[in-house]
């Protein structure tokens, strides 16, 4: 055997290239401070000890965030401009030295903002001065927006006062202006539009002003086009597009022409003037009808905008291009309205269909079916009916909902929903009507599958009639997988679903019952207890309700 031995290798020490320092800030508390280090800079070294100062166990150097190590592994140096921080533990082994950088400059994710994290310079060491801070933001790229004196004062700030100052903004960059979309400015007075949201927060109902006239050759609106907007830059100097604005597009019809040399909209013959929803303008002649209609009349079909002083008996239809104004009731008829709707009584009965392609405004509705292009506005109540809006639903603060569907494209507001004594109510917003329709008519269709497979097998069992099973199977996961593949949310929203979602709510100002079924998007609930002024919308993730006091 060699009586050679291996030789030791040394015990070595920590020698830090950085100071450290406890001072007391104006408020006669203690800080520790540190001086600032710029990037690549050594920040602790192994070396050999005293000779006659040993350490007593060995020691390692462990990187943090922001550091790294030599292959060595016995120099640690700063990744950034910052701040080192050091942690050690201490075994009866080892003894291990972490070094962590704060960073002098961090930047948002989104890049519109730089901040800086200042500590007070050391008592008798001059603080970075302007010039080199303003060197290390160009060192990050930080290049555009820039503020110059807050940064001056920040540094005079944290040295005057001898305090930290944690992620204070000395950079920020513009976000994009957004171009406006195309408009048509009225040159006439067209008169309150029900259903606005006003600047409280409140909803304007008032009446909406009827038949507006207009002379042969009177220009009705301007068309104002798009524009295109500015680019914003962030703080790296990089430009971020804007959306240009949308070129809304606008139909005339009848009696309204359009100069699109001009972007003018005139009227070609004097008459009343229609605004529907979908940015339709008609002019239309005024068509009074004194009484009621019956058999005295007939059913009405007009191209004019119609004005019926009475009610619509059963089994009646009206039929106008224009709007409608009806001083009494719809009992049990049928009407197809090209304008807007204002019903001063209300709508009757399990054979009432209204259809009805600008705005309805009416008083109330009972066991009817109701189709709006446009909002719709209820003033009294609502019960047992089937409302379908494009857009919004929206109930004074007194009004009163009871069962039946009321669903919308857009956002519903209304009073008190629900009894106690009644069927559930439900209440669909930011879904298609039609799509939800097709979801209904499926779930019932899978409901009355699942039963009939359900009696098969009590009466078969499960050996008999195999074939028959298992066709009744294949029915049952088909609808299941039509009815849960059904995206809801209506057309036009492809790619910016979360962003539509977000506008999207189900506001009660008075009580909504327990039972009521809730849906927004694709995502439903059942109320489990009552409520009084709540506001219903969907977390981020589109999946879960949110409630909020009013």
């Amino acid at each position: 055997m060699s009586n050679e031995t291996k030789e030791a290798h040394p015990l070595l020490i920590a020698n830090f290239l950085f100071r450290t320092e406890n001072i007391t800030a104006r408020d006669q508390s203690s800080v520790q401070t540190m001086e600032l280090v710029r990037k690549n800079q050594p920040l602790v070294q192994l070396v050999l000890p005293p000779v006659d100062n040993p350490p007593k166990r060995p020691l390692e150097l462990v990187t943090g965030k922001h550091t790294r190590l030599t292959d060595d592994k016995h120099t640690i140096s700063a990744e950034i401009d910052g701040y080192p921080q050091i942690s050690s533990k201490t075994s009866q082994k080892m003894h291990l030295i972490m070094i962590t950088m704060i960073p002098l400059v961090t930047i948002s994710k989104d890049m519109m903002e730089a901040q800086l994290t200042i500590y007070p310079p050391l008592s008798d060491t001059p603080g970075p001065t302007l010039e080199i801070i303003a060197e290390i933001l160009e060192g990050n790229d930080i290049r555009f927006g820039i503020m110059e004196e807050r940064l001056s004062q920040l540094l005079q700030y944290s040295a005057t006062e001898k305090i930290i100052l944690k992620n204070k903004t000395v950079a920020r960059g513009f976000l994009p202006i957004n171009g406006k979309d195309s408009l048509l400015r009225f040159n006439i007075e067209v008169g309150p539009l029900p259903g606005k949201l006003l600047g409280n927060g409140t909803i304007d109902f008032r009446e909406r002003k009827m038949f507006v006239g207009v002379s042969k050759g009177q220009v009705i609106a301007t068309r104002v086009p798009p524009t295109s907007g500015t680019p914003g830059l962030n703080v790296l100097g990089d430009e971020i597009p804007q959306l240009p604005g949308r070129d809304i597009p606008f139909a005339v019809s009848d009696d309204a022409v359009y100069d699109e040399e001009k972007g003018l909209v005139i009227a070609s013959r004097s008459g009343i003037l229609s605004l529907v929803s979908d940015n339709s303008i008609k002019v239309c002649a005024h068509q009074l009808i004194p009484g009621n209609i019956d058999y005295s009349t007939g059913n009405i079909e007009s191209q004019d905008a119609v004005e019926i002083k009475g009610t619509i008996l059963p089994g009646f239809k009206v039929d106008t291009r224009g709007d409608l104004l009806l001083g009494g009731n719809v009992r049990s008829a049928t009407i197809k309205c090209g304008g807007n709707l204002v019903i001063k009584g209300g709508i009757l009965g399990k054979n009432c269909k209204v259809s009805v392609a600008g705005d309805a405004d009416f008083s109330f509705i009972e066991q009817a079916n109701l189709r709006v292009k446009g909002k719709t506005i209820i003033r009294k109540q609502a019960y047992y009916s089937t409302i379908m809006s494009d857009g919004d639903i929206l109930g004074q603060k007194s009004s009163q909902v009871m069962a039946g569907f009321l669903m919308s494209g857009a956002s519903i507001t209304l009073g008190n929903v629900g009894s106690p004594n009644a069927p559930p109510t439900l209440l669909a917003a930011g879904i298609s009507p039609g799509k939800y329709l097709r979801y209904l008519r499926i779930r019932a269709q899978l409901r009355d599958t699942e039963q009939e497979c359900l009696t098969f097998l009590q009466l078969h069992g499960m050996k008999k009639n195999i074939k028959q099973r298992q066709s009744l199977e294949e029915a049952i996961n088909t609808l299941y997988q039509n009815m849960t593949g059904l995206d809801l949310i209506p057309a036009g929203t492809s790619g910016s679903e979360s962003a539509f979602l977000k506008t999207i709510s189900i506001t009660v100002e008075g009580t909504i019952f327990s039972g009521t079924e809730i849906q927004i998007g694709n995502a439903t609930t059942t109320i489990e207890y009552d409520f009084h002024g709540i506001r219903f919308s969907l977390h981020s993730d589109n999946s879960t309700f949110i409630e909020t006091d009013l």
